[in-house]
């Protein structure tokens, strides 16, 4: 491997998620002017879909009202109504920054990765060539995350399965009513469902990084290296990423409280920069994980 790679392994050892969070910090005011320049152009079409259906969503309860209808005949009358309006609105969400998700995220993704390699490589940031770069490790970033889609939808699929069947299967044997059979089910499946689809964010969030780092790794063979790079950080990385979806939150939160008091263009723009920085903070904050992942196996 070569000198200069030994060299930013050595630099970026073992962190903690704070320390982790000062370096990537660090790597970001190195190169401001091409970060910011990457949350502008690249990642903001993500945010700008992002708050569009949540304004859809909002001022229009009923849009779209055929997943209103195909969420309720799924569950009934279970006393589930709350979720129903929970997966009615976020199929809306995924509709609508389906397009900006596949696109411009992936390709500023892309860019941000190779700008934070390139930083640790003392090779000089240009614009064009991070884009040149991001576009070719495209399709490996849609191959990659095709299957993390594949592998999320298909444990919400068993979640949504088990929560339609089971509480008839109890009903039909006189063992508890409907509801109670609902959230019965749905308490012994939550907690297993919602540590499995953490444990998938936190090797998807690693897969793509090197996808793009690496040549031949993407698709499920990156899930697969990032599963295995990631034992014995595994609380690292689940704190990284629970920093990043405070932050997301933080700013959708902020967006819907404005938008109901009344906003105006400015902020709007304001808070799609800052959800952008954050997608950028996100990024940068993986490379560096992964880096570090990287120095306790490297063999000098």
């Amino acid at each position: 491997m070569p000198r200069r790679t030994a060299q930013v392994f050595e630099s970026v050892q073992v962190m903690s998620t704070a320390e982790i969070f000062r370096e990537s910090i660090r790597v970001l005011l190195l190169h401001p002017t091409h970060f910011h320049s990457i949350s502008i152009f690249l990642l903001s079409p993500l945010p700008f879909s992002f708050f569009v259906s949540h304004f859809l969503v909002h001022q229009f309860p009923t849009i779209p009202p055929s997943t209103i209808r195909l969420t309720r005949k799924l569950f009934g009358h279970n006393g589930a109504q709350p979720l129903v309006r929970l997966l009615s609105e976020t199929i809306v969400h995924i509709i609508i920054c389906f397009p900006s998700s596949v696109t411009f995220s992936l390709l500023g993704r892309a860019a941000t990765v190779q700008a934070v390699s390139d930083s640790y490589n003392g090779i000089s940031l240009n614009g064009r060539r991070l884009f040149m770069r991001s576009g070719l490790a495209w399709v490996k970033l849609l191959h990659t995350c095709f299957w993390e889609f594949f592998i999320a939808i298909s444990l919400f699929g068993v979640l949504v399965v088990s929560l339609v069947t089971v509480p008839k299967i109890l009903f039909a044997c006189g063992v508890c009513s409907m509801v109670l059979g609902f959230w019965g089910v749905l308490g012994l499946l939550g907690i297993p469902f919602c540590v499995g689809f953490a444990h998938i964010t936190v090797v998807g969030n690693l897969a793509r990084v090197l996808s793009v780092l690496e040549n031949e790794c993407y698709g499920f063979a990156s899930l697969m290296k990032a599963k295995s790079l990631i034992e014995g950080r595994r609380q690292t990385a689940l704190l990284m990423t629970l920093f990043s979806n405070v932050g997301l939150r933080l700013v959708e939160c902020l967006f819907e409280f404005r938008m109901c008091k009344g906003m105006s263009l400015w902020e709007g723009l304001m808070l799609a920069s800052m959800y952008s920085l954050v997608l950028v903070l996100d990024t940068v904050m993986n490379v560096v994980f992964y880096y570090t992942c990287k120095s306790l196996n490297f063999d000098v």
